[in-house]
Parts: structure tokens; sequence; C-alpha cells
């Protein structure tokens, strides 16, 4: 009879560009390995914006914080790499983030995806690649020393695959093939951290 809700917050990868059915989105197919893994029902929602970068998720969640949830998994950081947002800007914005989530008592546990591999994408050209890359790197090297600090928000070390196939045609946005191995390293980080934090 355990109910077991989960919130999805992020950019175009996040909302599924160019995924068919919501069923099919990372925090879908999350929610369902999550069913098979818990044994309970799971409960799931979506907010994210192709476009979005952290300082305006920030805003979004502001919107919506009476949301009471358990698990909170985040994937942003592609838009803050294309706008090259600073790097104490970018790391400002996910302790605002991390706090905003956990305000009025709610203890959801947080799971960041990694920044999205631009300087990977297959539809970015050399030089831009480089520099992109770079940012990407700052980002990400910002990003991991924030949680770190957090006893309440973790990130997922693996990165996406290497390959045009884990892509769509645009050569920006993951393809279906992607979601799949990505959705089933988020269940399985979900599940040993509710057993280390012996979650009931």
């Amino acid at each position: 009879d355990n109910d077991f809700n989960i919130l999805g917050l992020g950019e175009s990868t996040m909302a599924g560009v160019g995924i068919s059915k919501h069923a099919l989105t990372l925090t879908g197919l999350t929610a369902v390995r999550l069913n098979k893994l818990l044994g309970f029902r799971i409960n799931w929602k979506i907010f994210a914006e192709s476009g979005l970068i952290l300082k305006n998720l920030n805003k979004l969640i502001r919107e919506h914080s009476n949301e009471n949830v358990d698990l909170v998994l985040v994937s942003i950081g592609g838009n803050d790499v294309f706008q090259l947002t600073p790097p104490w800007v970018w790391k400002k914005n996910i302790d605002i983030c991390v706090r905003l989530l956990v305000q009025n008592g709610n203890k959801p546990l947080i799971l960041f995806s990694p920044v999205p591999p631009v300087g990977r994408f297959p539809a970015i050209p050399n030089p831009l690649r480089i520099a992109f890359g770079f940012w990407e790197f700052l980002l990400q090297a910002s990003l991991a020393q924030a949680i770190n600090s957090m006893d309440n928000a973790y990130l997922l070390d693996e990165r996406l695959p290497v390959g045009k196939e884990y892509y769509l045609e645009d050569g920006i946005h993951p393809s279906p093939l992607a979601y799949d191995p990505w959705s089933e390293k988020l269940a399985i980080m979900t599940v040993e951290l509710l057993n280390l934090k012996n979650w009931e």
C-alpha cells in the first residue's frame, strides 16, 4: 500500500524532447524501474522546459514549493554551458536549488545527473566543441564540489555513453537508446541510497 512520489526537474532532456510518450522519458522509465525494485506504487510528475537554465529552474521550484515528494531527479546544465554561466554563479544556484527542495520540512532524496556532455554533442563543430567541452568540465567540477558538501543531495557518477546512436537526429538531445541505461543507473542508485539511509 506504500506510495513513492518522484519529481523530475530540468531542461529539455528531462522534458523528453523528441520522445513520443511521457512514460518513455527519463522520469517515467526510472519510475517503472523503481516500481519493480521497491514494489511500491510510484507517482511521478515532471517540471521541465526546453532551454531552461538553473537560475530559471529555481524560479519554477519556487512556484511549486508545496510539492511533497520522496525523490527529486534533477537534470540540468546543458543550457548553462551554452550560455557560459560562470562556475561560481552556477554553484550558488545549485545551493539555492537544494535549499528550495528541502524547505518546509521536506526531506526528499535529491539525485542530480551529470552536466550534459555538450563537448561531445555530434551537432557541435570544432572549435566550439572544445570551448563548450571546457565549460562543461568547469560546471561539472562545480556541481561535484557543491554536492559533496551536502548531506541531502547526490550526484550520479556515470556519464552518457559515447556514440551518435545515443542522440536524436539533431545531434543534441538524447535518443530513446540513451534513456534506458540512464534510468537504470538512477533507479539502482536510488535504491542503494534508500537502503543506506534506512528509508521506510
